[in-house]
């Protein structure tokens, strides 16, 4: 099966290349460190990589997983502080966020793809004695020859939607050696560990550790925003409202909100982080038609300063979102509303104890989303045409934001513990990894 994989696996990827180069073009902030994709690693990397004696290999894909991968590498120094480490990403945004953000000594590689000889070459180098893998990052060649190499590879912070596990289920084949390979298998729900089950049966090895996200310290660098919005929307008193992490067409929808409550409540700002910067074009496009003035945090060519006060702030960098969710008075947090599912991470508002908004598509974050309703940390906005009135209710309620936010900061501080959690249980599956002197 693992042959068929190989043969249909590339012949696909060519089939895809044109789109795939579009798209790396359209986001950016490549480097030729992309070549590592493709198991191509300078002769610097190279040695870098050979001279770690059997490190311990994390592995995230995007931005969402290397900010819990993070917090994870952080506390694992705390207990191991001489573990030689290898962290891996596969985008160029989680590439600039972990190259900014990771502990010292922890070499940073993009992650091959799954092509055999890409894999082979980068276990060739780095000979990890273990691979931690986050979420659902279900690679066979990486799974299968890791461990064929004798490395104990588990997945930690996992999590499965019922489609996956359906899917996983069906083909269970396929996948049930891929997830036998598995030491140990850390999930963040009991739902997910029903739906590993189905794949897998019911098995030792998976554990139900919490999810991680309620571990991550608010990753901010100690910037102070108030010069800023003074700069960006005068100096008057004002109540600021970031919808962080959006998508298409949620823009629109938050602007129009934003036009509509302005009028009774002129203290109103407004700061627009999509989660993709490379949108920012598209973002101001929207802005021009709902004719309202707008400045760019890093300005652009094309824009124009203006002293004047503005109606927007869009934000069209990475790695400043925990920042503005800091500083805003509440937040809505994106890919849940205006036809967009999915969801994103709104314990990083709670962190800092704000007043939330969430859409109700939040699939990617059911079991976090059900936990803040049945706490009361979090309003939840079933239809496009509620987010408005929920908004104006917020804004009329300083008590109720306050209320919120507190309920939000103290469920963070209630489910903390899930990397320590997941540590335990990787240190009781892999003896051989005593302690460092």
């Amino acid at each position: 099966m693992l042959l068929i994989y190989n043969i249909v696996f590339p012949i696909l990827f060519l089939c895809y290349l044109p789109f795939y180069v579009v798209h790396l073009r359209r986001r950016g902030g490549l480097s030729a460190d992309y070549w590592q994709r493709f198991g191509f690693f300078s002769k610097e990397r190279a040695a870098a990589l050979k001279a770690l004696d059997q490190p311990v290999w994390i592995h995230a894909i995007s931005v969402g997983e290397t900010v819990a991968a993070l917090t994870f590498i952080r506390r694992w120094r705390e207990r191991r502080p001489k573990e030689p480490m290898v962290f891996s990403c596969g985008t160029s945004t989680a590439f600039a966020t972990a190259a900014k953000k990771l502990p010292p000594g922890v070499e940073l590689i993009y992650c091959p793809m799954d092509f055999f000889w890409a894999v082979r070459r980068a276990l060739g180098l780095i000979r990890p004695r273990l691979l931690v893998i986050f979420e659902v990052e279900i690679w066979p060649n990486l799974i299968l020859m890791a461990k064929k190499r004798g490395a104990k590879v588990v997945l930690v912070n996992g999590r499965m939607s019922d489609k996956s596990s359906r899917g996983y289920a069906r083909w269970k084949m396929v996948f049930k050696p891929i997830f036998d390979a598995f030491a140990a298998i850390c999930v963040q729900t009991p739902s997910d560990a029903e739906r590993v089950a189905r794949v897998i049966g019911q098995d030792s090895r998976i554990h139900v550790c919490d999810t991680m996200k309620f571990d991550q310290v608010p990753d901010v660098v100690n910037r102070d925003l108030q010069p800023l919005f003074d700069q960006c929307f005068g100096t008057d008193k004002r109540v600021v409202f970031t919808a962080g992490s959006t998508h298409s067409g949620e823009e629109e929808l938050v602007c129009r909100a934003y036009k509509e409550l302005r009028k009774d409540f002129p203290q109103l700002r407004l700061v627009l982080v999509p989660r993709h910067h490379e949108r920012s074009n598209e973002v101001e496009e929207v802005l021009r038609v709902e004719q309202l003035s707008r400045r760019l945090l890093q300005p652009t060519g094309d824009s124009k300063a203006d002293a004047s006060p503005v109606d927007v702030l869009l934000v069209n960098t990475t790695g400043e979102l925990m920042n503005f969710y800091g500083a805003s008075d509440i937040v809505y947090v994106g890919k849940s509303l205006a036809g967009q599912t999915g969801g994103h991470n709104i314990i990083e508002p709670a962190i800092f104890g704000k007043a939330i908004l969430h859409g109700v598509h939040m699939e990617n974050f059911r079991a976090v989303a059900a936990l803040f309703q049945e706490h009361r940390a979090a309003i939840e906005v079933q239809r496009d045409e509620d987010f408005t009135p929920a908004l104006r209710r917020l804004l009329a309620n300083p008590a109720e934001r306050e209320a919120l936010g507190s309920a939000a900061r103290k469920l963070v501080d209630r489910y903390r513990g899930a990397v320590d959690r997941t540590l335990d249980q990787i240190e009781a599956v892999c003896p051989q990894l005593p302690p460092v002197k």
